[in-house]
């Protein structure tokens, strides 16, 4: 029998658990923007807003700023987000390149039109990249994957300059069940087996099982799963797959490995079977009959949106409200929702900090308990 896996809710690296239902329809529907509204005016602020009316300049809602006669927020004339040092985004495309573009490119115009800060947002081939970027201070803010994120912490926490460091500022919702509760804010990989299998469930996983996975520094196909055998004494013979998802679940079907390590999420009404075998059914229309799985890693939370601890804490405030903005307005239309599956099948954000994925860095860690030169290798990892 499977394992019955564990509640995101009690798993090591859920984003805050107190995250209500409530919350995540209010994202989905915009009202979630008002997640991250400003304190309660002091008595200056509150002078300086009436002055404002009076001089019949008007605040921008969403910024706080001034607008101009066009009523969006003026842009700022020097620091970060002004036109001589633009806010610079780095993004990783989840989708064909050229789509991922044309969206990436609406996105970054509505953040300019919404904000008033210049914007400069670049697609790069691959999250080591992205991670060389912050790390060397080219780029301010930057959309990761949880095990990239854990990458960019190892990378810059031993930095001497503290502005150097990366902050976690947001954290990815997706579509959840009712049945896995938390699924929208976490997910986790499932081990994959032929149907003829003797493999039940977790219990019969043995030393020496012939396991595929993907990168080192995959944290589905490999970081989860390690962490797994670790917790459980184990130690599989691993065949490691250079072609991502699809070879590792041919190699299961095929029996060329006893378990193949994929990605899985809660299914739901658009993909009611959802993991890593949707990317084989085109050669292979009946893989969901012909294979099934027989256990879960732990739960570690949605990728996070970051920036260097140089940005400014109101210039982060204020872009993770218009992203939850961006967001809200797309996930209502059809159009919308392609566009953000083209991005990461994003249906809102949440407020995160680094705290948040602390457990997650303990999950790597462990995962890489009997192998010090992968470990070695995966902090100082750039590819």
């Amino acid at each position: 029998m499977t394992e019955s896996p564990p509640s995101p809710r009690d798993a090591a690296a859920p984003l805050p658990a107190l995250v209500s239902l409530g919350l995540l329809l209010a994202l989905a529907i915009g009202v979630g923007v008002f997640a991250f509204a400003r304190p309660a005016a002091a008595p200056e602020a509150e002078a300086r807003a009436k002055a404002s009316v009076e001089s019949g300049l008007v605040e921008d809602v969403l910024t706080g700023r001034t607008t101009d006669a066009n009523g969006r927020p003026v842009p700022p004339t020097e620091g970060l987000g002004s036109p001589g040092q633009p806010l610079r985004l780095r993004f990783v495309p989840s989708a064909e390149q050229t789509e991922a573009l044309a969206t990436i490119e609406r996105l970054v115009s509505w953040l300019q039109e919404r904000t008033g800060y210049a914007i400069e947002g670049r697609i790069l081939n691959s999250y080591g990249l992205v991670i060389e970027e912050l790390v060397q201070g080219r780029c301010d803010v930057a959309f990761l994957t949880a095990a990239s994120y854990a990458r960019a912490r190892f990378a810059t926490d031993g930095n001497d300059d503290p502005d150097d460091d990366i902050v976690a500022f947001l954290g990815a919702v997706r579509h959840g069940a009712p049945e896995y509760p938390g699924s929208d804010l976490a997910y986790r990989a499932a081990l994959l087996v032929k149907n003829d299998s003797p493999i039940q469930g977790l219990d019969d996983l043995k030393d020496g099982v012939r396991v595929a996975m993907g990168s080192p520094t995959s944290g589905a196909s490999s970081i989860l799963p390690s962490a797994l055998f670790q917790r459980r004494g184990i130690t599989p013979e691993i065949t490691r797959s250079g072609g991502g998802y699809p070879l590792i679940v041919e190699a299961a079907l095929q029996g060329a490995v006893d378990v193949g390590c994929i990605w899985w999420s809660a299914p739901n009404a658009d993909n009611p079977q959802n993991d890593a075998r949707i990317t084989a059914r085109a050669s292979h229309p009946d893989i969901f009959e012909t294979t099934r799985l027989v256990g879960f890693t732990e739960w570690i939370p949605n990728e996070p949106v970051v920036a260097r601890a140089s940005v400014p804490e109101g210039v982060r405030h204020t872009l993770a409200r218009a992203l939850c903005l961006s967001i809200a307005t797309r996930v209502v239309t059809d159009e919308g929702r392609r566009e953000l599956e083209a991005v990461g099948s994003l249906i809102g954000y949440v407020p995160a900090t680094n705290e948040d994925f602390d457990p997650l860095l303990q999950v790597i860690q462990r995962a890489f308990a009997n192998d010090p030169e992968g470990w070695a290798d995966f902090q100082r990892s750039r590819k």
